[in-house]
């Protein structure tokens, strides 16, 4: 079958109009506007799924993969689209996201100043009967998992946990593993996501320390649905490192922030750097709302050494990590533990900047109430997912504030994912 697709999917897929299979089709592995022959996999409920297999005329945009598991593994859809396309595709989806909530402003795409690979890994387990579990990624449109040995879009040092062999823990254990290397020492922390704390796992420390691990944490999540973690399940250090430190500024001495098993940090710190170099200075004070270990907060800290910073984060554990920065580093910060918007704010932070980094969600009322009665200077709104951050851009656009910038990322080089930035003013 020979088709043109006309534009990219959000998942990445390039997709063909509804057509003579009566379906619109969505094409791995290919390019819009480039005439395809093409591999029907399957026909779904609402796509016919296919694969690309060769074109007459290849696409100007068309690169070689470099994977060998590009045609089995969903994780990196854009292995074969130059990174100038990419660039652009990007900077075009969150253009036309923005505009279908009546935001209407220039998206200028930052490209990763180098791609150093993911610094963080999340594998899906599956149970292999007495064979014992498999830990890999779960191939496109499926639950199976599929081993990826050697993945080229990960840091070096999470390359040989693509290696390991089946771990030998009873089914019904293992949910996930997730693992992060540190671009500041190279160390190497992994977090198991069970369902039970079993006796097995702790005898898996000499399987993961010739994988290249640290340090191992457990963290239990017996919740249904997809979740890697549970905000509320515990977390057991098991052995080695408990927390890894990264840098998040060095001009003039390098400045660390810890992180934890369960805690958030950017999946590629470099291209976080540049996306906080690139934030506006904070003036006085700084309000910084979902502050995980407080990386955003010392990172525009750090340029001044001036900003007092009240920092709020749901996690606990990151909140103790934030505080212990803070306190080794010195300067007026004030971190509390709670939800945004419910966690009060002293009135010495009226007209401060505010930071939001919220879930994939986006803020909702109480916070948009909150940050209102602190009158800001200015909003800076960071987010993965451009459709809430659209609503929530339409909400402060509604109250009078103007966008000063709109930037995307590459923080996943080689899938059209994107962490956007926007600036926003009175």
């Amino acid at each position: 079958m020979i088709v043109t697709p006309t534009h990219f999917a959000a998942n990445g897929e390039a997709e063909v109009p509804k057509g003579d299979l009566g379906l619109p089709m969505r094409l791995v592995g290919a390019i819009p506007g480039e005439e395809a022959e093409v591999k029907v996999l399957r026909r779904g409920g609402n796509f016919v799924h296919a694969r690309w297999v060769s074109s007459p005329v290849l696409s100007a945009d068309r690169v070689d993969a470099g994977c060998e598991h590009v045609e089995a593994c969903g994780g990196c859809p854009w292995l074969h689209v130059s990174r100038t396309r990419a660039h652009g595709e990007r900077a075009s989806r969150v253009s036309a996201v923005f505009a279908a909530a009546g935001v209407h402003v220039d998206v200028h795409a930052v490209p990763a100043p180098r791609n150093d690979g993911r610094h963080v890994v999340k594998f899906a387990a599956q149970d292999m009967g007495t064979r014992g579990v498999r830990l890999g990624a779960y191939q496109p449109h499926s639950h199976e998992v599929m081993r990826i040995p050697g993945c080229i879009a990960l840091a070096p040092k999470l390359r040989a946990l693509t290696r390991l062999p089946l771990l030998p823990v009873p089914a019904g254990i293992i949910r996930h593993l997730v693992a992060r290397q540190s671009s500041w020492d190279g160390a190497v922390l992994a977090t198991l996501v069970v369902r039970d704390d079993h006796p097995t796992l702790h005898a898996l420390e000499a399987v993961f320390r010739r994988a290249g691990v640290d340090g191992l944490a457990i963290h239990r999540n017996t919740r249904p649905g997809d979740a890697i973690l549970d905000p509320a399940g515990p977390t057991v250090h098991a052995w080695g490192v408990p927390r890894l430190r990264e840098w998040v500024y060095h001009d003039g001495g390098p400045v660390t922030v810890d992180v934890g098993p369960t805690d958030f940090f950017q999946t590629n710190p470099a291209v976080a750097r540049q996306l906080w170099a690139d934030l506006p200075d904070p003036g006085d004070t700084l309000v910084d709302l979902y502050c995980g270990v407080g990386a955003v907060a010392f990172a525009l800290h750090a340029r001044t050494r001036a900003a007092a910073v009240f920092g709020v984060e749901e996690s606990p554990g990151a909140i103790e990590r934030a505080k212990a920065t803070a306190a080794r580093l010195g300067g007026d910060f004030t971190f509390a533990a709670g939800a945004a918007g419910t966690v009060p704010i002293p009135d010495r932070f009226i007209g401060a900047t505010v930071v939001l980094n919220p879930p994939r969600k986006g803020t909702g009322e109480l916070v948009r109430a909150q940050v209102e009665a602190l009158a800001p200077s200015r909003i800076v709104q960071i987010s993965c997912h451009p459709e809430p951050l659209a609503k929530d851009l339409a909400h402060w656009l509604s109250r009078g504030w103007h966008v000063e910038t709109a930037r995307v990322y590459e923080m996943f080089p080689g899938t059209p994912h994107v962490e956007t930035v926007v600036v926003l003013g009175r």
